[in-house]
């Protein structure tokens, strides 16, 4: 029998890292949760499931170094709260402590990261353009997602860095002082944004009113998934680094229409119809003019097809994937708060 993977878990408390320490804790690793306050309900019940709770701040660049002591694999995604510098720095962190405890103990051989599906073809995205100064007016004319965008493909590039000295070093075969593995997950759209809190933002009149209110078009096929299930192929890439090593994994379940979805959601509820409106443009504009988050990424994912996601998921995962958490079954379970 292997012996136990040591894994730690940052942001472990947010709707992906909860899936990364139960699917972990499941296929028998030592997890470590990295949180801020392990007083918080949401730290306390981490434990009682079986996580070691660790704590500290991602802007706390020595309490990570504490924390890598000992770890075999690292798992983060990108914290957003809306400073989209600060936010990018706090990986780069986790990063940074990484390699270090990598190159200091030798520990902390694979490092794995959350980012989004079509992370680093920005480039190519309608719409996209370089500001060609500084100035507010040429800010303003760049594409509304546009630092979301550059901060994934960031933290991608570093992890990938990250991992380049083991393949340069003529000791790379040596697990000895290297991060010598990295694994990128890049999950769909959440199904959780269908739920309180974050629904207070994506869909703020659903629960009076039951409609959904977006700036997709009626055409426009979105790939969702579970955020918890990221843990599945985390779970997997920490038991078997060798196989998982040097990859992106597309993660999505089922790609649906909003009128598709909202029949489903309308099943689960008992509801004869929940409805949709579609926000014209004029509508969105004004939205993403005044900073609208959600309406920018509505207009994204029209512009951008991702319905291709399922099948890269499927391809990705082989069998693994049969284990993903179908939109039904999600709804199902959580009906109670839709």
């Amino acid at each position: 029998m292997s012996p136990q993977k040591k894994v730690l878990v940052t942001c472990a408390t947010g709707n992906q890292g909860r899936g990364v320490v139960q699917h972990c804790l499941a296929a028998d690793h030592q997890v470590f949760a990295y949180v801020r306050d392990p007083t918080t309900p949401a730290a306390t019940q981490l434990a009682q499931w079986g996580a070691t709770l660790v704590p500290g701040d991602l802007d706390d660049l020595e309490a990570l170094r504490t924390a890598m002591d000992g770890m075999n694999s690292v798992f983060l995604t990108e914290v957003q709260t809306g400073d989209c510098t600060a936010d990018l720095q706090r990986s780069k962190n986790v990063i940074l402590a990484a390699q270090e405890a990598a190159a200091a103990a030798a520990t902390v051989s694979h490092v794995i990261l959350s980012t989004a599906i079509k992370t680093g073809q920005h480039a190519s995205f309608p719409g996209w353009e370089t500001p060609a100064s500084d100035s507010d007016d040429d800010h303003a004319r760049a594409h509304p997602m546009r630092q979301y965008w550059l901060n994934k493909h960031a933290l991608e590039t570093r992890v990938r860095a990250a991992a380049a000295a083991a393949s340069a070093s003529a000791s790379a075969s040596s697990s000895d002082g290297f991060i010598r593995h990295w694994t990128i997950v890049r999950p769909g759209h959440y199904l959780q944004n269908l739920l309180p809190p974050v629904n207070a933002l994506t869909f703020p009149e659903f629960q009076q009113d039951r409609v959904l209110n977006v700036a997709w078009k009626p055409d426009t096929k979105l790939p969702w998934v579970d955020a918890g299930d990221v843990g599945i192929v985390v779970a997997a890439a920490v038991a078997d680094p060798d196989r998982y090593s040097h990859r992106t994994v597309d993660l999505a379940v089922e790609a649906l229409t909003v009128e598709q979805l909202a029949e489903k959601i309308g099943r689960v509820l008992h509801e004869s119809k929940v409805q949709v409106r579609y926000r014209s443009e004029e509508e969105v504009d004004e939205m993403i003019r005044l900073g609208s988050p959600v309406a920018a990424a509505h207009r994204w994912a029209n512009q951008v097809p991702g319905e291709d996601a399922v099948g890269n998921c499927q391809d990705d995962l082989g069998e693994l994937a049969q284990h993903l958490t179908s939109v039904d079954t999600f709804l199902t379970a959580h009906a109670s708060r839709l």
